[in-house]
């Protein structure tokens, strides 16, 4: 049954912040880049960088909370589902545009990129909102190459999850389960690509994607690290002092303390 009444979308949405805060706050979260730190909630590390974060739709129940900030703008589609997930996404800090891959997403995207004070990152599910599952669409590398905005793959892993039946396996993890993210090199797109141009860029994507939700569920799953013969790009350097486990800034309260993160 979809709810349809404004007054009870409004209320749902507090509702379900309230009780999805407490815990996201269980979760044992630490996060570790491949090269250097790109996820958005330590502005100071990323420099001038602005970035288009694609993570599997599976996975949003922790992104969907740990790294909303105001400067970051995530899609969400126009079905009948979005408006809740709209209430609930701006209550958790999102900039939150209205659309779909095939909606209209990609031009609200770009309108909102129009006022840089406003959003300076994305947040986007190139598989979303329908599929198929794990296959990266065109909006990711389109929306890259119009702005010159580089594509970050962002990979989660849960240790303990309940999964949904349906077409992504939608993933929400038990409280007090161990969560970690990982992070591959930045993915630069050519700018104005036409769009029978921008099939290798998906695929890069697509085959980045897989490879840091690997890394992740399985250092989810282990307890142990292992980038699986990772390769940077050539010429790009690893920043060690980036490279120990972070907590996130939302969920520890403080910044640079990764301590009991790592296992």
């Amino acid at each position: 049954m979809k709810i349809r009444n404004p007054n009870t979308i409004r209320r749902a949405a507090r509702v379900l912040s309230r009780l999805t805060r407490p815990w996201h706050h269980s979760l044992r979260f630490a996060y570790r880049p491949l090269t250097k730190y790109l996820v958005n909630d330590r502005p100071e590390l990323l420099g001038g960088g602005r970035y288009i974060y694609a993570y599997w739709h599976e996975y949003g129940f922790v992104p969907s909370y740990v790294y909303a900030r105001p400067d970051t703008g995530i899609l969400v589609s126009l079905h009948a589902d979005g408006e809740l997930l709209s209430q609930l996404a701006g209550r958790f800090g999102f900039h939150v545009i209205r659309g779909s891959s095939t909606r209209g997403g990609t031009a609200g995207l770009l309108r909102m990129l129009r006022d840089s004070s406003v959003v300076r990152h994305f947040g986007l599910t190139p598989d979303g909102p329908k599929g198929p599952h794990r296959k990266c669409q065109f909006g990711t590398v389109y929306l890259a190459s119009r702005t010159g905005m580089p594509v970050v793959p962002v990979g989660f892993g849960y240790a303990r999850c309940w999964r949904a039946n349906n077409w992504d396996r939608y993933a929400v993890p038990y409280p007090l389960s161990r969560v970690r993210c990982v992070t591959s090199h930045p993915i630069p797109v050519p700018p104005k690509l036409k769009h029978e141009e921008l099939e290798p860029y998906q695929r890069l994507v697509e085959d980045a994607l897989d490879q840091v939700t690997l890394v992740a569920e399985r250092w989810a799953a282990t307890g142990e690290f292992d980038p699986l013969g990772y390769e940077p790009p050539p010429g790009i350097e690893v920043r060690p002092e980036h490279q120990k486990a972070w907590p996130a800034v939302r969920l520890s309260g403080r910044a640079g303390n990764a301590s009991g993160t790592g296992r």
